[in-house]
């Protein structure tokens, strides 16, 4: 009598059981929409435009230093692969070179190694204003 209970009950279980994203699938079907506060505001956002940029080991946070950039203001960066977006500080590129992306932003853009990503930048328009 006792097995009649124990069997269905342990057949519904599943066990170290991880998800498989069928072929074909899209990043947002796979990983859920982003975080709307990490996507670019589609009232305050510019587009800066793309950049290939380097991993930099150096600092914390989630940050991209551009040569474009004359001064640290809050913006946005989208992986042109996956179209993941994220909020970063934009930073005015020190010496030069190629831009330098932070090790926290690209794990924010779902990127755990790359030694060079390519990105679309956006800055925060009403910050700007803020900040004049």
């Amino acid at each position: 009598m006792l097995r009649k209970w124990i069997v269905p009950a342990l057949a519904g279980t599943v066990i170290g059981c991880a998800p498989v994203a069928p072929v074909g699938s899209t990043v947002e079907q796979v990983l859920g929409p982003a975080v709307e506060e990490s996507r670019p505001s589609p009232v305050t956002a510019r587009l800066i435009g793309s950049t290939l940029a380097e991993v930099s080991t150096e600092g914390s946070g989630k940050w991209l230093a551009m040569a474009s950039v004359d001064r640290r203001v809050p913006g946005w960066i989208t992986d042109q692969e996956t179209g993941v977006s994220t909020q970063v500080e934009l930073r005015p590129l020190q010496g030069d070179g190629i831009d330098r992306i932070s090790l926290d932003a690209l794990r924010a853009l779902g990127i755990d190694q790359a030694r060079l990503v390519i990105v679309d930048v956006y800055y925060d328009v009403s910050a700007l204003r803020l900040s004049d």
